[in-house]
């Protein structure tokens, strides 16, 4: 679930001018308790309901038999000796340990990955961003290209477009890579898609997964969304998730947003025209350190939605300690609210060898134990 987008509101009176200005914790963009509590009870139970229609359709315990491969074509014309039409038909034949080959072709279909511990998924050849394998659900209601609810699956390749989430996941261990999602959509509500890779962990621990060389663009909300179903008092976190290689652009909610994380690797990725945020790592609960998360080495230009932060480390509740920022190059950031290159809202984290230019507010410390050094802020 994306970090909420609510009024500006400080007691006394509305914030009229925040720009330039450095809210106090615990006020800044923080929604009503009752107001938040109402949206996360509505959402548990939607999402309980679709895991428990799951449960009784395509969850079951997958055998761990000899490794098959296992063909998938649209028409048989690519690979006319497959054996499969659909890709959801060849995941309902599939076991642990098993690889399906998608020839070239369009699935109009949303694939449900549910109940694994090991699973490839591959698209044959082409390079980014052209693909030869598509899947288009057509979003009717709440759809995604992949739903993966398992652990150790691949998906590699796939073009996917005109859906809410290109894939959404929860589990550990698995990797999605060379993918070109774009055009993502939502509805009406901030919760129910337009994010490009969504990982939403009902309680958290969904650990050691990687999302790696894909091209992600034009998206409604957000790039790569890692993140728990927060709640006041809620303990959920998300741990050495890998976020690397990818080239994001068209996300006016924010390229990357990580939520309640440790050892977290967002390295690497190129980031433009990335609305809100390059890179956003949040806390969302009180009892959360999200602590020891890496980002480095990324590129992040022409940030321009409300917010306009490059990278924003931000402690909403509990802390973010201990996390290092470095070697990012970060250019033209110029939002609506405030226009910052690197915005530190939590305690003892490491800032250096970054560079900010063409940027009205290079740097803002607005925690405590912070160090930074050999920055360039032009």
């Amino acid at each position: 679930m994306p970090f909420p987008r609510v009024t500006l509101s400080a007691e006394g009176g509305a914030m009229t001018s925040p720009k330039g200005s450095q809210p106090s914790k615990g006020k800044f963009l923080k929604p009503e308790r009752e107001e938040v509590k109402k949206v996360n009870k509505a959402i548990t139970v939607a999402i309980a309901l679709i895991m428990t229609a799951l449960a009784f359709t395509t969850i079951s315990p997958r055998a761990s038999a000899d490794p098959t491969i296992l063909y998938v074509d649209d028409d048989s014309v690519q690979c006319p000796n497959a054996g499969y039409a659909t890709i959801q038909s060849a995941v309902d034949a599939a076991n642990n340990l098993d690889t399906i080959i998608v020839c070239a072709g369009t699935y109009s279909e949303s694939v449900s990955v549910v109940g694994f511990s090991s699973l490839a998924i591959r698209a044959e050849g082409s390079a980014l961003p052209q693909k030869s394998v598509v899947v288009n659900p057509q979003p009717q209601g709440f759809t995604s290209g992949f739903y993966v609810l398992s652990d150790g699956v691949r998906i590699e390749g796939f073009e996917i477009k005109n859906t809410n989430f290109g894939i959404w996941f929860e589990g550990s261990n698995n990797k999605f890579s060379n993918n070109y999602i774009h055009d993502i959509t939502s509805t009406i509500y901030w919760w129910d898609g337009g994010v490009g890779i969504s990982l939403w962990d009902m309680n958290g621990g969904s650990n050691y997964n990687m999302i790696t060389n894909n091209v992600i663009q034009d998206i409604e909300r957000t790039g790569i969304l890692l993140d728990v179903a927060w709640t006041d008092g809620g303990t959920g976190i998300n741990t050495g998730n890998t976020v690397n290689n990818n080239k994001i652009s068209g996300t006016p909610w924010g390229a990357i947003e990580i939520l309640n994380a440790e050892y977290t690797s967002v390295n690497q990725n190129e980031l433009e025209a990335c609305g809100d945020w390059g890179i956003a790592l949040l806390n969302a609960e009180q009892a959360i350190d999200s602590s020891s998360n890496s980002m480095a080495h990324n590129s992040i230009a022409h940030c321009s939605g409300s917010w306009g932060v490059g990278v924003l480390v931000y402690a909403w509740a509990g802390s973010a300690t201990s996390n290092d920022i470095h070697h990012n190059s970060i250019e033209d950031i110029q939002g609506a609210w405030f226009d910052v290159g690197i915005w530190i809202m939590g305690d003892y984290n490491t800032i250096h060898h970054n560079s900010v230019k063409e940027t009205p507010s290079q740097y803002r410390d607005s925690g405590t134990g912070n160090v930074d050094f050999k920055n360039s802020w032009n």
